[in-house]
Parts: C-alpha cells; structure tokens; sequence
C-alpha cells in the first residue's frame, strides 16, 4: 500500500495531527502490508523519526526514559541477537532488510491498534514506552530466531519470521513468560485480522494424550515481587539526613556555586585552579544551618569524596571520603548531585506522583491559584492515551514550592559552571532555552549540567549510600515506585490517626493540608483507602482474637485487658460467633478473628482508632452517644460508656501510672479548701476509673477514693 505522495515529512508538520486522523489515512487492517516509503511515513507522522529503520521516542513523548531506548537502531538490534556464528552473505542481508520492515509494520500497528493485552488495557494501543522496550528485546530476538530458521536450509520455507520458528524455538518461548507475552499478542491481533504472521493459538481440547519423547526441563521463570513501601524505620532514618541536605546544606552550597564563576574571574578554568578556587572559598566564608549555628561537620556520614589521591597516602586507609569541608571541585559536584537527589526524593513521597510524572516538571512548573494554593504543572502518561501525554496539576505544600525554588538555583548555578568550564562564549545562545527541573549533575565524564537527567533510581541509590543508609531497604532496591506505595501507606496511618511518620518528615502545619492533596489524585486515594481498611480490619483482628482467648481463659484479665462500654459488646459478639460455627458443625480456625473482623467492620469502615489506645467501632449508619444520630463520629465528644468505644490494653499502664496521682491531687485539694481544683481532679478520676472495668473495681475499693467520689462539689 502507498501512502499520498504530496504528504510533507516533516515532523513538525504533523503536530496537530491526531491519532484518529493518522488511523484515517493509514487503515489498521492495511499496516501489515506497508511498504517502505508507506512505513516510513506513518512512522513520521505519529512523531517516531523521519528515518526508516530507526525506531525514536522523542522526549517531548516520553520525557523519563534511557537513552538507549530513545532511539532504536531496528536492524542493529535484530543482529545483536543473530548466532555468533552467522557468517554474513547477501540472504542475512536481505532477511535483516525485511525484517527491519517487519517490526516497523507491528510497532505502527501496536501504536495505534488493539494491542493491550489485560484489565483495562486489554485492546487498547500501547504506550511509547513499551512498544520502545518492545523493540529493543522481545520482538527484536523473535525476528532473529525466525531469520536464524530461514537462513537453515532444513527449514520450511517462508515469508514471515513467527511462522518460521521451529518447535524448539517456540517451545523456548512459551516458556518464557516475556516472550509468551508477545506471541499472546500477535496471536490475538491476527484473530482480530490486522496481522498474520503469528503462532497458533494454544487452546486446550478437552483431553490429554499421552506424553511422548524426552522431557524437557522448564527453565525456573522470575518471579516478580511487587515494590514493597520503605520500612519505617529505615524512612524515619534518611527522613532527617534528607531534610538537613535540603534545608541546611543546600543554601550554602548554592551560595559557593553562585560565586564559583566570579572567583574564578578570566583563568583557565580546569579542576586544578577549580580546586584552588573552593580551598580559598572556604578560608573566607563558614557555613550556616538554618539556626545559625556553625556547620563543623554534617550530623551523619556524608561521603562526597572519591578514591583520588588515595594511593598517594602514605597510609591509604586515613583516605577520608567525608572530610569537611570539602577541598575539591569534584566533592562540591558530589554535594550537588546529592542535594538534587534529596530534592526528589522529597518530591517523590509528598506529590504522590510517579517518576516519569515528576520528571516532566519544568523550572516554571509552580504556579498559584487565586487563593493562594501552589500546585506543580506536570504531565501524566499513565491514564493517557494521548501521544504527549496529559497535562495535570499536583496541589503540593509550602514546603515544596521552596524545594523547587532551590532545585531552579542548583541548576542555573551548575549550568552557568558548565558553560565556563566545558563550552565557549559563542556557544551561550545555545542553553538559553533549557527548562528541565533535573539535571545530569555529577564530576563524571558522562555528566553535563546543560543536559536533562536520564536516570533517577540510581541517583536516589546512591544518594543513600552516601548519607550512610543501604541502598536497598528492606532488601530491595530504592526504587522510584517504592516511594509512591510508602506514601500511600504513611496516608493511611495518618488518616487512620497515626500521623507520627509525616510529622517527621513535612511538619505539623503541612500534615493536614498535604493528605487533603492526595486525596485528589483519584487512582491514589484508592490506594491509600485500601490500606487504610486493611489497618482497621487488622485491628479489629486482633481485639477479637484477645477476646476469644479471654472467652477460653476465665482467670484471665476481663476483655483480653482491653476497656470501655464497647468491650463487653464485642465479647458477646465473638461468643455468638463462636456458637453459631459450633451450630454449623464448625471449628475456630486460625482465620476465623480475620473473617468476623471483616464482618464486624463492615470490610474496614469502623474500628477507627480517634485517639491514643481508643477504638470506636461506630459505622455511618449506626447511633453513638458522641452525636446521638448516624453519621461521622465526634471525636472529641467521645465517651467511654458508649458501647462503641474500646480502650486498647496497651492505655492499661497509662491508667494505673495517673490513677494515684490524681487521687493525691483530689486529697490535697480537700486538706486545703481549694474545690476548683479538686472538681476537675474528681472528674478525671471519674473518667480514668471508667477505662478498665477490673483497675476500675480494684480503686473504688480504697476507702479514700469512695471519700473523694462521693464529696460533694
């Protein structure tokens, strides 16, 4: 098939041309049957490169992705992948021409057909991304198997590349879960009719036969482990080093890199008269923290040093790779990247954005609604269909904005550095239009700050190792994603009434405010939400089990040690429970407590922790004594009579510690007249003897306390 010949080829020419428009001109069910001038086209128009054979996903595409998958050399890859034993000859030249044609032809076809596979994909095109990830491996070495079968004599002969697979081939792939991927979706585009170069569909008969022939030993697939959140411990850890690279180094760092450039005045500009540069920077000037006390060194190990120099020391273990302050342009590099991984990682947990949704963040990328609110302009490729992507806004706290305001200053500093350092004057016009917020920072030879940055979850890996923490908690990598499902899960510990975590690391003020901007990200607050169910049905779990092990041990503390009106409710409930499994002909089972919480929780609605070692197991459509009508609960109306309201055993060691010394304060007050006072000691000693029905029993028992109780006031 050929395309109009009077079609420009320019890219820019086709930037107002959708994808509707492109499917108009180019059929689906014809993309099988292109030809080269026709291929290249189609290609040019949905912006993948104007040159045929080279397969470009250019950043304005996909801004987050590796260099090397930005521009795919087709014919290089299916080579790559050729036995090394191939001799060449003009057949393999032929079968790599046609190939090359081949999967240009299917990655039109996946950019704009019904290729998704599953869920809510399933028939959609594919994203950039993939189709580039596609081309690079999987569809590359499905080429090469197919061209390794034709050039072999013995094989039948053919056309195509999947149907020239031998059975051993396609057996390996099957047993591949990557590769058997890709021919579940060649299989069903050619039974929708827009491709025929697939395998047969394997489709179960009805029956088995006998197996026949050698056995073939299934290679052990790998298993993927969802990204898990970060442990808490490990983020209560890099939480501060985190903050103080922020707040405490980075204006001081900015400072030095700001004046690098008028220090160095009009010498030639190499690391050497660099280094002469910073020792005499710091002989002039001392570093601050943000309460203006001296920085002698940092609060933890922050290594910014490299092994230079090392073998020159007379004792190479006195090599000091944290010494401060640092003495060398290479170290101020070091600091550089570090601080701008701090500046992600920070974004990262506080936007809930995912890595290539932050990434795509400009310098400008702040801006203020009318009442005040900043919000991060940004785009989002996950629930897009849209080649470029889909505008958004992150509504983000006070504290990012500022964030962002010093990532733009480490950036313009270390571009104005680059350009003295690496570029001539003449070049200058030539980065006045940079407005990536990230940049390839670095003292490597790959690094240049007038570029974008490539890769991010090495950065914050590395960031970790230097700041003295293991890049992998929890023992797996700290990747980008894992700061996204931490969020979700810190979101519902502080929604759940935990809060402790984010305090830590945003702040009082911001702790409120910065969950109500979560929740407008939709995808995310059903993550959050989901978690925070799975809290309170874990809670409910476990006051159960206390009850059903108090039930089976009389001697024992009265609830499990748990309080409040709601506790002999709850007792009664797993006692009815119990006695209808026995009914049943059935048993206690180790997921009973699971099963009745989920029940008695209405699946994670109630079991609402609302204050210290208080529970309130009050659904919406139940009555409480703290608003007598249904509805959302008045915490701070809550009351411990009510029959929703449980106290935790872990409060017991609370209310036994202050019982004492509120009846010390209530006789003090009656031995001197004061009844102001004693009023309120009389009505916390009240509320506290209510907690726990057995410390309860066991104080109104003493004489004094009766005295107390029963003076009238």
């Amino acid at each position: 098939m050929s395309a109009p010949d009077n079609m420009p080829l320019a890219l820019s020419s086709y930037q107002a041309i959708t994808l509707s428009q492109a499917q108009a001109l180019f059929p689906l069910e014809s993309l099988q049957n292109l030809d080269i001038d026709s291929a290249r086209r189609c290609q040019t128009m949905l912006g993948h490169g104007v040159t045929f054979g080279i397969w470009e996903t250019p950043e304005a595409m996909v801004p987050h992705m590796a260099n090397y998958s930005r521009r795919v050399d087709l014919r290089r890859r299916i080579a790559s992948y050729m036995p090394n034993e191939t001799s060449e000859s003009s057949a393999l030249d032929a079968l790599l021409d046609e190939g090359v044609l081949w999967l240009t032809r299917l990655a039109l076809l996946m950019r704009m057909g019904p290729a998704g596979l599953a869920g809510t994909a399933k028939f959609k095109s594919l994203d950039a991304s993939t189709i580039s990830r596609l081309m690079n491996w999987q569809f590359a070495k499905l080429v090469a198997l197919g061209a390794t079968s034709r050039l072999d004599s013995t094989a039948p002969s053919s056309t195509e590349f999947t149907s020239a697979l031998t059975t051993e081939d396609l057996r390996t792939c099957w047993a591949n879960a990557n590769m058997r991927n890709e021919l579940k979706r060649l299989t069903q585009l050619r039974s929708l009719g827009f491709w025929s170069d697939a395998p047969e569909a394997r489709e179960f008969k009805g029956k088995s036969t006998a197996v026949l022939g050698i056995p073939h030993r299934r290679q052990p697939e790998k298993k993927r482990i969802p990204f898990p959140p970060i442990p808490d411990d490990y983020l209560a850890a890099m939480g501060p080093r985190v903050l103080w690279l922020i707040k405490d180094l980075g204006p001081n760092l900015i400072h030095l890199l700001e004046n690098l450039p008028d220090l160095l005045g009009t010498v030639n500009a190499n690391n050497q008269s660099i280094n002469r540069r910073v020792i005499n920077y710091f002989a002039a000037n001392s570093w601050h923290d943000r309460n203006g006390q001296l920085i002698e060194k940092p609060p933890f190990i922050l290594k910014h040093g490299s092994d230079r120099g090392k073998h020159l020391r007379s004792d190479p273990l006195q090599h000091d790779h944290a010494e401060w302050p640092p003495k060398n342009w290479s170290s101020v590099q070091s600091l550089a990247v570090s601080l701008q991984s701090a500046h992600i990682w920070m974004a990262l947990l506080v936007m809930a954005a995912r890595m290539g949704e932050v990434a795509t963040l400009g310098r400008d990328c702040v801006e203020f609604a009318r009442d005040g609110q900043p919000y991060a302009n940004g785009k989002t490729y996950k629930a897009s269909r849209a080649l470029s992507g889909k505008e958004r806004e992150w509504p983000i706290p006070d504290f990012l904005v500022d964030v962002f305001a010093q990532q733009v200053k480490l950036v313009e500093a270390c571009e104005r550095l680059a350009r003295i350092i690496k570029y001539t004057d003449e070049m200058e016009g030539a980065f006045s239009d940079r407005t990536h917020l990230w940049a390839s920072l670095g003292a490597s030879s790959n690094s240049d700050a007038t570029q974008k940055l490539e890769v991010y979850g090495e950065n914050l890996q590395t960031l970790a190792l230097r700041i003295g923490l293991t890049n992998k908690p929890g023992g797996k990598n700290l990747h980008p994603h894992r700061f996204r499902k931490t969020l979700a899960r810190l979101a519902g510990l502080a929604i759940d009434g935990s809060q402790k975590v984010l305090m830590l690391l945003l702040g009082h003020d911001d702790v409120t405010t910065t969950l109500g901007y979560m929740q407008s990200d939709r995808a995310f607050a059903k993550e959050v939400d989901d978690i925070t169910r799975e809290l309170r049905i874990m809670r409910g779990q476990a006051l159960i089990e206390d009850m059903h092990a108090a039930l089976r041990d009389p001697s024992g503390l009265p609830y499990g040690g748990h309080g409040g009106g709601g506790a002999p409710v709850l007792r009664n409930s797993v006692r009815a429970y119990e006695e209808e499994l026995h009914r049943t002909g059935k048993e206690w089972g180790v997921n009973t407590a699971r099963e009745l919480s989920v029940l008695l929780t209405n699946n994670g609605e109630s079991a609402r922790l609302i204050s210290a070692h208080v529970i309130c197991t009050k659904t919406a459509e139940e009555v409480g004594l703290c608003s007598k009508k249904k509805g959302a609960i008045v915490a701070g109306n809550c009351q411990t009579e009510c029959r929703n309201h449980i106290e935790e055993k872990t409060g017991r060691r609370d209310t036994e510690r202050v019982i004492p010394i509120l009846v010390q304060h209530a006789q003090e007050s009656i031995a001197s007249n004061d009844w102001l006072p004693f009023a309120h000691n009389k009505k916390q000693l009240d509320q506290e003897l209510k907690r726990y029905d057995d410390i309860g029993a066991k104080w109104r028992a003493k004489p004094g306390v009766r005295a107390i109780l029963e003076a009238a006031t």
